[in-house]
């Protein structure tokens, strides 16, 4: 089985924004494990990818997955954990697009949130396999959910941010995916699915703002401090 991030390709069958962020350096010199966490857009019925992990983290609302079963039951053990209903598709199409930006979002999302990243954080730690944490389009509630992963278990920042910034790469074939899913998107669907690296460090900025970083911001909001031990130590190597 592998876990390694699919090759470029024009299928839409294969995730669009599947990667293994394994590999990424700590600020002790040490390493994210391959194979341990992975982020991606939704899956769906029919994909095709040799991808197959233990726990999944699904964080799209009831309204984004229309109460159909998560193409990984029964393969892996789903949690799902809807994340900032103001980052949902529908949510942020039915905003006006001068009302809105990546960061308003962002800051949005961290203080509805705030309980259930606690949650993942824990479900992360203590996960059965490979975990796949994924939204609809893995960017942005995924790419703050994998910020706060790797911050927490010791990956400098700007690693981080160069993880997230990778989306950006994917985006013609995600917003092709996300159509073919029927998922609702606005118009300006290219300005929406981009990815902002002054959204992502604003956000993490608010967070570390907590007197004892973004560990105390955690478990202010009920993450175990146990957890967080037990997530770098399953995570980095």
């Amino acid at each position: 089985m592998s876990l390694s991030t699919p090759a470029p390709t024009t299928d839409l069958r294969v995730p669009a924004n599947l990667r293994d962020v394994g590999g990424l350096p700590t600020a002790d010199g040490r390493r994210v494990r391959a194979g341990e966490y992975l982020r991606s857009d939704a899956p769906q019925p029919g994909d095709l990818t040799t991808v197959v992990p233990g726990t999944v983290v699904d964080l799209r609302s009831t309204a984004e997955t229309r109460g159909l079963a998560h193409p990984l039951t029964g393969v892996a053990d789903v949690h799902a954990v809807p994340l900032g209903a103001s980052l949902a598709p529908g949510v942020v199409a039915a905003t006006p697009a001068d009302e809105r930006d990546l960061a308003w979002a962002y800051r949005l999302l961290v203080t509805e949130a705030a309980a259930e990243i606690a949650r993942i954080v824990r479900i992360v730690a203590r996960s059965r396999g490979p975990v796949l944490v994924h939204c609809a389009a893995g960017k942005d509630r995924t790419g703050i959910v994998t910020a706060v992963v790797l911050g927490v278990v010791g990956v400098p920042r700007e690693h981080v941010v160069a993880d997230y910034l990778r989306t950006n790469e994917n985006l013609d074939r995600l917003w092709a995916r996300l159509e073919a899913a029927g998922a609702p998107l606005p118009a300006d669907v290219r300005g929406l699915l981009g990815v902002d690296r002054a959204a992502l460090e604003a956000v993490l900025d608010e967070m570390e703002a907590h007197p004892s970083g973004l560990r105390g911001h955690l478990l202010a909001h009920g993450t175990d401090p146990d957890d967080l031990d037990l997530l770098t130590r399953r995570l980095v190597g």
